[in-house]
């Protein structure tokens, strides 16, 4: 008698012990090489690669690499998203890992100014722009995986715990800068910044090895078999559905610009306080600590609530929160420093992605879901997550205080909760290749033979 085939939760118990882990480790791993860029940007590169500036003209210089990448990430979106869509997605996880970490360690080796000149913040440069490459499709292609691998009715808890990586990243992040930020200033500026950097290929490595191990998805197989895959996903997707791409973009608002003023900008204006950099990199590890609660337990709030109300409700405190944050920051008192990263990270910009998550892969149909995901996160970025920091220097120093900045991070939270609300509650739906959220047959297929 012929044994019974294994049932889809069956497949699912046995896989996840895998998946999760491995689509976690690129998540922290991206968000490790961001953090300890933008923290190194906002405390040492401003010195290192731009020295012949003034002190205001070095840090804009410094974040403008910093966001030279965001600019890169629409490409790797397109690239990447290409590659998941057409060939696998287990292969585009593999090449972003090797790429991202590469280039972060790349850039612990750098000379600096002081020895080849001009040729430094260039070499800087073109890292910078290898990171945001791989990038683009690093954290998408994570959730992707493990949504299409999840049972529909906790599809939102599970696919919010590859963002657990992003705290772990930020966390792991700030608390080896915080080590370093210890060293007395010499040796921090001569080689202590560079252990940050070069640290990253230890982690990049253990995470090769969980990453081969990955199972290709289940969906991706069925849409290989049903050769329903498209030639070119990204353009079949603005062809299908321009608006819903638009909406998508503008809710991750919060998480192209807001983020990056807490986790970034913040630090360089906590520095011209005079509040040691060992007290910011601590509150920014305890907001991502508050984080990594937050965001598995908003995804499942998302299981039962929809993720619409779930995301509305959070967008809607990252808009309350921004003024608060900077009039704690203002106290200089530590607790009270501790406590605005805890709420305007950990509750709000990170709490996003436990909403986000298996929202935005439910958005898309399987054809083009890595290329629509990564393009309605990473198109924002380059617009508004790179140029960030930079902006919110020319915010602040305009009126010379915060208020402008903290109005523009109103604005943004308030757009994103207003796009959700003109977006289609997707909760329980069939992640079926052949079949969109709609229940309407897939536009692109058997193009592709």
């Amino acid at each position: 008698m012929t044994a019974a085939a294994p049932s889809s939760t069956d497949i699912w118990e046995e896989s996840r012990r895998r998946l999760i882990p491995g689509t976690m480790v690129g998540s922290l791993i991206e968000w490790y090489d961001i953090a300890i860029y933008g923290q190194a940007a906002a405390l040492v590169f401003g010195t290192l690669f731009f020295p012949s500036f003034s002190s205001t003209a070095g840090l804009v210089a410094a974040f403008a690499t910093f966001g030279v990448g965001y600019f890169a990430r629409p490409i790797g979106a397109a690239i990447f998203g290409h590659v998941g869509d057409r060939y696998g997605r287990r292969i585009a996880l593999v090449a972003t890992l090797l790429l991202m970490g590469v280039a972060t360690t790349l850039i612990g080796l750098l000379p600096t100014y002081a020895a080849i000149g001009v040729g430094a913040p260039i070499l800087l440069a073109v890292l910078r722009l290898l990171q945001g490459l791989a990038v683009g499709a690093e954290y998408v292609g994570a959730v992707t995986m493990v949504a299409e691998f999840a049972p529909s009715r906790r599809r939102g808890y599970f696919s919010s715990l590859p963002a657990a990586g992003v705290f772990l990243g930020i966390g792991l992040a700030a608390a080896v800068s915080g080590a370093v930020a210890l060293l007395p200033q010499e040796q921090l500026l001569s080689w202590g910044w560079r252990i940050p950097f070069l640290l990253s290929i230890i982690v990049v490595a253990v995470g090769l090895v969980i990453r081969l191990r990955v199972p290709e998805s289940p969906v991706f197989a069925d849409l290989k078999a049903a050769r329903a895959e498209t030639r070119v996903p990204a353009a079949d997707m603005l062809r299908a559905m321009p608006k819903r791409l638009v909406l998508a973009m503008i809710a991750n608002g919060p998480l192209a610009f807001n983020i990056y003023v807490v986790q970034t900008y913040a630090l360089s204006y906590l520095k011209t306080k005079g509040v040691p950099s060992s007290t910011s990199l601590l509150a920014l590890l305890v907001g991502c600590a508050v984080g990594a609660l937050a965001i598995p337990l908003v995804g499942r709030w998302s299981d039962t609530a929809g993720r619409r109300p779930v995301y509305v409700v959070v967008s809607g405190f990252c808009a309350l929160i921004s003024f608060p944050f900077f009039w704690l920051l203002d106290t200089t008192n530590p607790a009270l420093i501790v406590l605005a990263f805890a709420l305007a990270l950990g509750g709000g910009c990170l709490a996003i992605f436990g909403s986000q998550a298996a929202y935005f892969a439910e958005l898309f149909p399987a054809q083009y879901r890595l290329s629509g995901f990564g393009l309605s996160r990473e198109i924002p970025g380059a617009v508004l997550a790179g140029p960030a920091p930079v902006i919110a220097v020319g915010l602040v120093a305009a009126v010379g205080g915060p208020w402008l900045l903290a109005t523009a991070m109103v604005v943004v939270a308030v757009a994103s909760l207003l796009a959700v609300l003109a977006l289609p509650e997707t909760r329980g739906i069939d992640l079926d290749p052949v079949v969109d959220q709609d229940g309407i047959a897939a536009p692109g297929h058997g193009v592709s033979r």
